[in-house]
């Protein structure tokens, strides 16, 4: 199973979101780039619906994952989760899906938190 790091030297954040749409596609109920929202070399959206069936949209930048919102294709300055971000994409799934978290086994830390 493909970890789906990002790799800095190698950075492009659309191409980068549908390989990890790609190759996560049976880890969550729906799972797409973001159609609606603005994408460059530098930052994509990917949305999300976990196996709880829970909504997410999450931007992919050279930093990480990170949760921007609870809807579809819209970024929301109130998410709580805004500041963690996550290193991969499974540990991303492990960190908001605890079934996922349980069938694959993935632990559920944090690259870091950005203070504000």
């Amino acid at each position: 199973m493909a970890l789906v790091q990002i790799d800095e030297c190698d950075f492009h954040a659309h191409r980068d979101a549908q390989q990890m749409v790609d190759t996560c596609q049976d880890f969550a109920d729906h799972l797409i780039v973001a159609e609606f929202l603005p994408h460059s070399r530098w930052v994509a959206y990917i949305n999300i619906r976990t196996l709880e069936q829970v909504v997410y949209c999450v931007e992919l930048s050279r930093n990480g994952y990170r949760i921007v919102s609870y809807d579809f294709d819209n970024v929301s300055d109130e998410v709580a989760n805004c500041d963690t971000i996550y290193a991969s994409a499974h540990q991303l799934l492990a960190g908001i899906s605890p079934l996922y978290a349980e069938i694959y086994g993935f632990g559920r830390v944090p690259l870091k938190n950005i203070s504000r």
